[in-house]
């Protein structure tokens, strides 16, 4: 596979990410499937969450949850990356100010033959 960086600096991908009314997050694979650091971030990232792309790039998307994130989904959430599933759910999360709302999301691995190199979610508040 390409270098990630290459990718996601694409002419192609940039557009896509750009244009699409969907906030959009790319993190980069841990070997524990659960402290993966965000790589990527689209404006409708930054319009659903309040948070700059340089506020987050190097963080953990875990500092979008919060007390009232529920924890079975966070525990399915990681059921389904150690297994190399797409992941859909939703729970509560939490914006830059502290307010909370309702997110849909769905988070798929990127795969080099047998290796997972990234995490592609797509994210929208429902409530």
């Amino acid at each position: 596979m390409n270098d990630s960086k290459d990718v996601l600096q694409s002419p192609l991908f940039q557009a896509v990410a750009g244009l699409a009314f969907e906030s959009i997050m790319v993190t980069k694979a841990s070997s524990d499937h659960t402290n993966s650091v965000i790589v990527y971030v689209n404006p409708a990232f930054s319009n659903l969450t309040g948070y700059s792309a340089d506020e987050v790039i190097g963080k953990t998307p875990g500092l979008l949850q919060g007390p009232k994130t529920e924890r079975g989904v966070k525990e399915r959430l990681a059921e389904d990356l150690k297994n190399n599933r797409t992941f859909h759910g939703d729970t509560i999360n939490y914006r830059k100010d502290g307010s909370t709302f309702i997110i849909e999301w769905k988070i798929a691995p990127v795969m080099d033959g047998d290796e997972v190199t990234h995490y592609v979610a797509v994210q929208r508040a429902v409530g």
